[in-house]
């Protein structure tokens, strides 16, 4: 389901002129981070202590995708 969604969303943004993609994913998403990959998105850094869930610091991938 997720691959079908972030699927349409990528030809939903090209269909609308957009030229990039982004989103941050917490690195221990194994699964979000592979279904990124696999459409084409590439990793391209890691935001350090980006924010804090139930009182913990959590980092974040940061992950685009150019467009067509």
């Amino acid at each position: 389901m997720g691959r079908l969604c972030l699927g349409a969303l990528i030809t939903e943004a090209e269909q609308r002129g957009f030229w990039k993609l982004v989103s941050r994913i917490f690195p221990e998403n194994v699964a979000s981070r592979r279904l990124c990959a696999a459409l084409g998105f590439r990793e391209i850094g890691i935001y350090r202590r980006h924010g804090k869930l139930d009182g913990r610091w959590m980092d974040c991938v940061i992950v685009e995708r150019l467009l067509d």
